[in-house]
């Protein structure tokens, strides 16, 4: 056809300028060519000049500080999330009982929705119905895992740098925000950042053993201390509860005047003297000693924090992350075992302080053997730190260890009537 030959004429013309073209530009010295800027060629991209005055970085953090504060202000409150947990309970299908066992199908799904504020919409789209459904085969979802979907959204606003983790201070803000729904009315204004911190740093404590600095959120999520925190929004909070609560305006301001009454020259730390005071003075030198050894200080004394972390473990010595806390100090030579003489170097110290107070000597020999008897270590004559934590004793032979007073409870455990409630 004429046009294709027409065309196939064109394209050997301009292959046959461009070729000549080419061979010409070889030829001619770089200075000949025409900058792009001669040639009137518009600049497509320049580079940003860095902004490092102070006003730009103020300007920065406040854009950003607003930006933040309307995404949270469009998240449900906690109020409205109080009610989303009791719609789903009412609306869905399940065992009563057991509320890891109630699910939602795409009706009821949609359904709630519409009884819910708009806020709200967002997290009720088929897209995330499907993206919460666990088996491709289901045709229903959990509504445990629906709520910590939002929770989780609610949390990821906290999240300032985006790798879907909080560290203390994000905690620490994330509980500011809840503070006004979790009866906590009795604690003066100025004692919030004292009690940001107590709140705080149990997360921290039993969450971040190996001390990185943040938190993934979902091991938040799934944490009974979250649960724990929440209680508080019940409107008549149980007297047990608000004293066993550590989130409780009771136990927080416990804790804090435990700090203030130890420390004597109220210089704000507690010296290794200080905290010698702790629990009426039952604990022993020899392993206050090896505490502060181990633990963060700063000069030699103990700062809030640091404190908090070591009421959290003795008042926790059950748990694997208290264990683990006291373990350090047991192991003097940094072996990650306790050898016999190690177990009678620090019950040595219990018998004396005992003795001190006119009570009769133990066998300290005897009683080493009772203890390797009662965590019954995989390796014969060496605790580890997971021989302590499987016993199921772990927390008893730290107290007998390191307390005269976990003594006397470990003696009298024998003059207990079974039969008493």
């Amino acid at each position: 056809m004429k046009w294709q030959e027409s065309l196939s004429e064109f394209l050997k013309t301009d292959e046959r300028q461009v070729t000549q073209g080419g061979a010409s530009l070889t030829s001619q010295s770089d200075s000949s060519i025409p900058s792009i800027k001669a040639a009137g060629i518009p600049k497509f991209f320049a580079k940003r000049s860095p902004r490092n005055s102070e006003l730009a970085r103020q300007i920065d953090r406040a854009t950003y500080s607003s930006f933040v504060q309307d995404q949270r202000e469009s998240l449900p409150t906690s109020e409205e999330l109080d009610g989303l947990w009791e719609l789903l309970q009412e609306r869905t299908t399940g065992d009563d009982g057991d509320d890891d066992e109630r699910r939602l199908t795409f009706k009821e799904f949609t359904d709630i929705r519409n009884e819910l504020p708009r806020k709200f919409h967002v997290f009720f789209s088929p897209s995330i119905f499907l993206q919460l459904v666990a088996d491709p085969g289901e045709d229903s979802l959990s509504i445990v895992q629906l709520y910590n979907y939002v929770l989780r959204k609610e949390l990821g606003m906290y999240d300032l740098d985006y790798d879907s983790c909080l560290n203390e201070e994000d905690l620490q803000a994330y509980i500011a925000d809840l503070m006004h729904s979790l009866n906590l009315e009795s604690l003066a204004a100025s004692f919030q950042k004292f009690y940001l911190c107590t709140a705080s740093r149990k997360f921290a404590f039993f969450l971040d053993p190996m001390h990185r600095g943040s938190i993934n959120i979902q091991t938040i999520l799934l944490s009974p201390i979250l649960t724990e925190l929440y209680e508080l929004r019940e409107p008549e909070l149980p007297k047990e509860f608000e004293r066993t609560n550590w989130f409780s305006s009771y136990s927080s301001l416990r804790v804090y005047g435990q700090f203030l009454n130890l420390d004597a020259d109220k210089n704000g730390m507690l010296s290794r003297k200080e905290l010698g005071n702790y629990n009426g003075g039952s604990l022993t030198d020899v392993f206050l000693d090896r505490v502060f050894q181990e633990c963060m200080t700063y000069h030699g004394e103990m700062d809030y924090r640091s404190f908090l972390d070591f009421v959290l473990a003795m008042e926790n010595v059950q748990t694997a992350e208290s264990m683990a806390y006291f373990f350090r100090a047991l192991d003097i030579d940094g072996n990650g075992y306790l050898e016999g003489t190690t177990v009678m170097y620090f019950f040595k110290a219990v018998v004396d302080k005992m003795v001190s107070l006119g009570h009769e000597a133990i066998g300290i020999r005897d009683f080493k053997n009772e203890i390797f008897d009662m965590v019954n270590p995989a390796i014969e004559q060496r605790i580890t730190l997971n021989d302590l934590i499987k016993s199921g004793v772990g927390g008893t032979v730290i107290k007998v260890l390191s307390d005269i007073e976990g003594f006397w409870a470990y003696e009298a455990r024998e003059n207990v009537d079974p039969n008493q409630k």
